[in-house]
């Protein structure tokens, strides 16, 4: 028998958020080799009843597109690219074109409940202008992370005196920010995420770590893309290059 005193986590984004979310929010996702996993997230972005789903879609040769074209019941604007576009390329893209003042960045790899997703929304209709997700990795644990990266996300928030955020990044998903936010920083900046962290962090805008999800609530990326994680996390450590000789400068 149910227990009427644990709500479950439909339940728990309340019909007030479900108001907001409906004139106020953009979900932006980024979809690439994601059949196996696109109906499940697009099942709980609905849950959300968002005022929009903005999909950038690059090179994707199996069924996602027709499979997200004849599925979802909330307006979804779809960006089909037949080559793929490089890492983060999708945020500038998908920022570009939403309409809310509130985006949830999503990828389509990773199914994440709704109530979830609802918490680093819920941060911003708040007073954050960026709520990301809070790190419980440390750096003298193992970690599904090379150390080096663990330890250059770090490094970058401590460079702008920004202790409490530890290994928080704009790198991880899903995270959202407040159309303003996103004005300060620049839509063009969004590409390189460590970069677009770093100017937040100089404006001093309200960026926060905000909800903890476990990894054992993300799935396991397909085998096919575990083969480029080397390559990937070089550019992850370039881009904190990158971000880390923006700060420099500006001292």
């Amino acid at each position: 028998m149910r227990d009427p005193t644990k709500k479950s986590k439909e339940e728990n984004i309340n019909g007030k958020e479900k108001c907001q979310n409906l004139n106020r929010l953009s979900v932006i996702l980024s979809v690439h080799h994601h059949e196996r996993t696109i109906k499940k997230v697009l099942k709980q972005i609905e849950k959300l009843r968002p005022m929009e789903i903005v999909l950038v879609v690059d090179g994707c040769p199996d069924q996602s597109v027709k499979k997200i074209l004849t599925y979802s019941s909330c307006p979804l604007t779809a960006f089909v690219y037949p080559f793929p576009l490089g890492n983060d390329v999708w945020r500038a893209i998908g920022a570009k074109e939403a309409a809310g003042d509130v985006w949830l960045f999503l990828d389509a790899d990773h199914v994440v409940a709704a109530n979830d997703m609802q918490s680093f929304v819920r941060t911003c209709y708040r007073g954050a202008d960026i709520a990301l997700r809070k790190r419980m990795t440390s750096l003298r644990r193992p970690s599904m992370e090379p150390d080096t990266i663990l330890l250059a996300k770090t490094f970058l928030n401590t460079l702008v005196s920004r202790h409490e955020l530890g290994t928080s990044s704009m790198y991880d998903l899903p995270f959202a920010m407040t159309r303003q936010a996103a004005s300060i920083i620049g839509v063009q900046h969004l590409v390189v995420p460590a970069v677009a962290h770093a100017i937040a962090l100089h404006n001093q805008l309200r960026v926060v770590p905000s909800h903890y999800i476990a990894s054992a609530k993300l799935t396991r990326k397909r085998a096919t893309q575990r083969k480029n994680k080397p390559s990937v996390n070089q550019t992850i450590l370039g881009d904190h290059l990158e971000a880390m000789d923006y700060v420099m400068s500006l001292k």
